[in-house]
């Protein structure tokens, strides 16, 4: 484990250790101090300051990268240099160049660079890409993806750099996992972007973005980013010729365009039972009663790859794209105007 934020410590090695194949051997971070907490509470035998000396004295098959995104380029490649692959949280870097250096170092070693989308691995958004791919919505010309949280240091620690100008903001933050989920929809790379943002807490980065993405064929997606909401919202609507769906991580409702005032009464009324935490509603699918830990799913994929080493899901082409259109919004914000968005790789269809 490269970093032992929270990112790490709720999501990464949690999963790590329970996992039957893996051997959770060492631990690094900058201050030796935070290492050796998390060391101690997750019984992991040896503790780093550096990720050199952390390769110095030990062979690594794989390592998860999370850290501060400035550091995603440096520490990947430096585990790519002893031949381990790599799980890397998003953004897959702070810029594109850094970030083609990574995928190029991936290729050059014929190691894994997977990054951290795990709203893939999300069942409810994996039964939307299906029906997708079987054409039972006809032809898909709109999808909007919310995803509105709490401010960061509220819910994931007190990392400075969320909030600090150049690296920091939700477009760094959350932008990779909206685009990333358009992408994976579509089955397609945006060509442009045009952005929309505030803030409302006298923040040096923004808060709050509305996006709307441009896919080759006439596609739009639109995404609603931010750090100021009371809870956690998340839901994605995809609207096609032939019908709709409304997904979410426990809700999944087709629409006809035939029946759609009186499902859409029923889909909110559903909603809210489901805010009440109401029990056994067979229209919500097997998740309703917990929420799938998809950063356990995300990791179980990465470590099955690494066994086999096979391509994985989200591989380092999709990130790299995502990383340009995320480079692209944040022009857009400080140009106020439309911004192309450059494409590295043809998309490849994956399960």
């Amino acid at each position: 484990m490269i970093g032992a934020g929270e990112i790490a410590t709720k999501a990464h090695i949690p999963a790590y250790r329970v996992h039957k194949d893996v051997d959770l051997v060492a631990l690094v971070d900058i201050d030796k101090k935070k290492g050796e907490r998390a060391a101690r509470r997750f019984g992991v035998k040896r503790v780093f300051s550096t990720v050199d000396d952390l390769f110095q004295e030990m062979e690594i098959d794989a390592v998860s990268v999370c850290t501060p995104p400035q550091t995603h380029a440096e520490v990947t490649l430096k585990a790519f240099a002893h031949n381990a692959h790599v799980l890397c949280e998003k953004p897959l870097a702070i810029n594109v160049d850094d970030g083609k250096r990574m995928v190029e170092a991936s290729r050059a070693r014929g190691k894994i660079l997977m990054v951290g989308f795990n709203r893939r691995f999300q069942p409810n958004y994996q039964k939307a890409r299906k029906f997708i791919l079987d054409g039972a919505l006809g032809n898909v010309y709109l999808i909007e993806d919310h995803l509105l949280q709490q401010s960061p240091l509220f819910a994931w620690g007190k990392s400075q750099w969320f909030y600090t100008h150049g690296i920091g903001g939700v477009v760094l933050d959350l932008g990779p996992h909206v685009v990333d989920m358009l992408n994976y929809l579509f089955g397609d790379f945006p060509a442009a972007v045009t952005t929309r943002a505030t803030t409302h807490l006298d923040s040096p980065v923004e808060e709050f973005c509305t996006l709307v993405l441009e896919y080759p064929k006439n596609k739009t997606g639109v995404a609603f980013i931010s750090w100021l909401a009371s809870k956690n919202i998340e839901n994605v609507a995809i609207h096609g010729t032939a019908q709709s769906l409304y997904v979410s991580p426990r809700f999944f409702l087709e629409v006809n365009a035939t029946d759609l005032p009186e499902v859409s009464l029923w889909r909110v009324t559903t909603e809210r039972l489901i805010g009440m935490k109401f029990p056994n509603l067979s229209l919500l699918g097997p998740h309703v009663r917990g929420e799938t830990n998809t950063y356990r799913l995300e990791i179980d994929h990465f470590v099955r790859h690494v066994r086999t080493n096979k391509t994985t899901c989200s591989n380092a082409e999709d990130a790299l794209n995502v990383l340009a259109a995320c480079i692209a919004m944040k022009e857009s914000l400080e140009t106020n105007r439309r911004t192309e968005i450059p494409s590295f790789k043809p998309v490849q269809q994956r399960p």
